[in-house]
């Protein structure tokens, strides 16, 4: 047995491993849409194909926690701000030829977003669709009429949308045994803060630290000479960092809407601005969400009430001879620590090194891209069978978990409960 669980986590790891042989470079390079880290639309999957469970293992319970689906930017600012600048400068007659064209896609933009801003978007709806029509193909036991599929998510209404999507497409096979909410009293859950680990997020070491590291990516010099003709315009007028930014933000979100395929704004920025503005961004999430050791190294423990609402879930829901379904949806900010206190596929990693984060395979829109999600499926025998195994997928993919297994890629659900348990327990005694 010893030598069997040996064996797996080896192939775990070499698993994990050929995940990150691909380095990030070339994987934004490949489709550049992901360096909008977080922002990136959801990967349309494939069906993948499945490690059959151990032999007579059937799923008796899907615990799905999700983020909202593609939405627009959350303030009319964020889109009208970068135009403004332009159109003031066009006015003055200070713009190239390239700064007017992208003035005007800048305009189309603005436009399109005008009263949707912070809403889901359409493509946003499908994926939350798409993603739970193909769970009802790979795990259709847990969606029996016989049985009950809940929906939650917290009460922000791109969140709202995507539960609503993600419940209208399972009505459409079974249109009883449903039941979905939208409530603030699921904050602690759902969108748990801790006021205590969130002033460790930026401290002055760590701010320091995060400003030193950007500060030689940040050059937008190169592109305010493409969009201006006149540098002591730019000098006096234009901030030009910020608007390097918010033009990379809204590069990034484009893909997220009805405009993904009539217009870019990447095409103004070179390859290395690209990377750089990832890692940069990258560096943000990891700090504030994940294991980064220089602020202490708790932000994942954010979610621990999600997590331990997890596992009473799996324990209670264990005891009903129904199948269930459990679909909740919540936001990228307490998704992403959720992964990371799991440790799924490795994302739990502790470093101080931000330089080394894409190395180490730790990118933001591998974690939570828009509609990411985490799917936990619980398989037995029958009733009786007290030998419960789990699966987990992390956005509908096969993924490991820190912890010893003789099936993998399916753990026994009794090591996964005490493992976790001891892990939150510790923390909050200290």
């Amino acid at each position: 047995m010893k030598q069997a669980i040996i064996l797996t986590l080896f192939i775990g790891f070499i698993a994990i491993t050929d995940t990150f042989a691909q380095s990030v470079r070339e994987e934004i390079r490949a489709d550049v849409n992901r360096s909008a880290g977080t922002f990136m639309a959801y990967p349309v999957q494939e069906q993948l194909t499945m490690t059959p469970a151990p032999e007579g293992k059937k799923p008796f319970f899907l615990s799905h926690f999700g983020c909202q689906g593609s939405y627009y930017l959350d303030q009319q600012a964020d889109y009208d701000t970068p135009y403004r600048i332009l159109a003031q400068a066009d006015s003055l007659g200070k713009l190239t030829p390239l700064g007017h064209d992208v003035m005007q896609r800048l305009d189309i933009i603005r436009r399109d977003a005008r009263d949707r801003t912070g809403e889901l978007s359409e493509l946003g709806e499908q994926q939350q669709r798409d993603i739970v029509r193909r769970m009802e193909d790979r795990f259709p036991e847990t969606f029996d009429s016989s049985g009950y599929v809940s929906g939650r998510c917290i009460t922000v209404n791109r969140c709202v949308m995507s539960m609503e999507e993600a419940m209208l497409q399972v009505a459409r096979l079974r249109p009883t045994g449903l039941s979905h909410k939208s409530s603030h009293s699921f904050q602690s859950i759902l969108n748990p803060q801790d006021k205590k680990l969130n002033a460790m997020k930026m401290d002055s070491a760590t701010t320091a630290r995060y400003h030193a590291f950007t500060k030689k990516f940040e050059h937008p010099e190169r592109l305010m000479q493409t969009l201006f003709s006149d540098a002591a315009y730019v000098k006096r007028h234009v901030k030009a960092k910020s608007l390097f930014n918010q033009l990379f933000d809204i590069a990034g979100i484009i893909q997220n809407t009805e405009l993904r395929n009539q217009l870019t704004l990447y095409d103004i920025f070179t390859s290395e601005e690209i990377i750089h503005q990832w890692k940069k961004t990258n560096a943000w999430w990891y700090i504030n969400y994940g294991g980064y050791t220089l602020n202490g190294g708790l932000q994942p423990y954010n979610a621990r009430n999600m997590l331990r609402y997890m596992i009473e879930k799996g324990d209670s829901v264990s005891l009903l001879k129904k199948p269930v379904t459990h679909l909740r949806y919540t936001l990228e900010t307490a998704f992403m620590p959720l992964v990371c206190l799991m440790d799924v596929n490795g994302y739990g990693l502790a470093t101080d090194d931000l330089e080394s984060l894409d190395e180490k395979g730790w990118a933001d829109y591998r974690i939570a891209p828009m509609s990411g999600n985490l799917q936990m499926i619980y398989y037995r025998r029958d009733f009786d069978d007290q030998d419960i195994l789990i699966k987990v997928l992390l956005n509908e993919r096969e993924a490991t978990l820190p912890i010893a297994t003789d099936c993998a890629p399916y753990y026994h659900w009794k090591d996964v409960r005490n493992y976790y348990l001891h892990k939150l327990n510790t923390y909050e005694k200290k």
